[in-house]
């Protein structure tokens, strides 16, 4: 419980962490990371070199015009392929839901819809590349814009949970390093969390630049932000062993840092319960960015941290029910609480409501297929939407 008889101004701390309670029995704490043999590690690796080399093929080498197996959508059938042995492996119903969604938006947003019917998508700024739909990462895009007000509304989740291939990648290939008893944690690899900084104001730059008139200038610094983001991202995948499956989203993300802000400011949040809270401690070893869950929740009341994502398995694994999501839909309906049983029960096939959920979804996707298919036969691949975002929005010349 949190101590209330402070100071103005005096810094809340949790009472003393008694010695923990006993864990849940291993069969149930199925968010826990399991160990794999070595050769099970060495194809995850294996995969994470080949992604690495499809981005540099398509970047430097240029051996392959247009091939699947060595450009950027080589990093999306890896996820395939590893995300069909992931969801036999899991056994968290709410997180095996949350990976399905995952790998089939990397599937069919970010490789079939733009490999087979590539479109550029509205922008504003100046780009050194015509951004072909999904391009949610780039600044003045659609999908950027619309992302932004989607995680101001209900957290980092809906992208960092629900549909990155960044973090997809580091989900389901990734998944052998998930050990929690060697991995960076502990109050020294919270401050590393601060790393990302570093890159995030190199994103603003980058931001700065895309509203300038193109130059060598322009130019030459979005190149820089390109492989200063790029070589990272590739190189903790291989360092994956010592720094676990999230290095790059734990230290070194510029873009989740930009959700994380909204995070902050939003309506995103994990509301802590300490009353119904045994002090376990399983809240924080099951999750993968390394964040003081229990900590931050006998302190504030809340998790409400740039670094948290929504992945939802301190949620879903906390034996007590003493966490629970709250984001938009708590406004018009304030006694919604988002707990353990909530969330499950929201991915139990036997209910009729996630049975329609899950057709509604297929068909979307579906949708989304054809309409590409659709749009690609009227007027050709590679067309644009519009000229411009900044035409459309009637933003003066000179920022677009």
């Amino acid at each position: 419980m949190t101590n209330t008889n402070t100071g103005a101004g005096e810094r809340l701390r949790p009472e003393r962490r008694p010695r923990p309670a006993r864990l849940m029995p291993v069969a149930q704490q199925r968010s826990l990371a399991g160990r794999y043999p070595l050769w099970v590690k060495g194809l995850s690796l294996l995969a994470f070199a080949w992604a690495f080399l499809g981005w540099l093929n398509e970047v430097w080498f240029y051996r392959f015009d247009n091939t699947l197996w060595l450009n950027r959508y080589t990093e999306y059938v890896i996820i395939v392929a590893f995300g069909l042995w992931r969801l036999a492996a899991e056994k968290n119903p709410y997180t095996r839901r949350r990976l399905t969604i995952l790998v089939a938006n990397v599937a069919v947003l970010w490789w079939l819809l733009p490999w087979a019917f590539p479109f550029i998508e509205p922008y504003v700024g100046y780009l050194s590349g015509l951004p072909v739909f999904p391009s949610l990462h780039t600044p003045g895009t659609l999908t950027f814009l619309l992302v932004l007000g989607a995680v101001f509304l209900f957290g980092r989740r809906v992208i960092c949970g629900w549909n990155c291939p960044c973090v997809a990648i580091r989900e389901v290939v990734g998944f052998p390093f998930r050990q929690a008893d060697h991995l960076p944690r502990g109050k020294r690899a919270w401050r590393w969390r601060h790393l990302k900084w570093l890159w995030f104001a190199l994103y603003l730059g980058a931001m700065v630049a895309m509203t300038r008139p193109a130059n060598n200038v322009t130019a030459g610094y979005l190149g820089f932000f390109a492989m200063a983001v790029a070589l990272p991202y590739f190189t903790t995948l291989l360092l994956s062993p010592w720094i676990g499956n999230r290095g790059y989203c734990r230290f070194l993300c510029p873009y989740g840092a930009t959700f994380g802000l909204l995070n902050r400011v939003g309506m995103f949040r994990i509301d802590y319960d300490a009353v119904t809270c045994t002090k376990c401690g399983l809240c924080e070893k099951v999750c993968d960015m390394g964040i003081p869950v229990w900590t931050m929740g006998a302190a504030r009341g809340k998790i409400d941290t740039t670094e948290c994502m929504g992945c939802g398995r301190c949620v879903t694994e906390c034996p007590a029910g003493s966490l629970a999501f709250r984001d938009v839909r708590n406004l018009p309906w304030p006694a919604l609480r988002q707990d353990r049983e909530h969330l499950r029960q929201r991915t139990d096939p036997g209910l009729a409501a996630p049975r329609r959920r899950a057709i509604l979804y297929v068909l979307t996707l579906g949708a989304a297929l054809a309409g590409g298919w659709h749009f690609s036969g009227l007027v050709g691949s590679g067309a644009e939407l519009i000229d411009d975002l900044g035409v459309l929005c009637g933003l003066p010349i000179s920022t677009w």
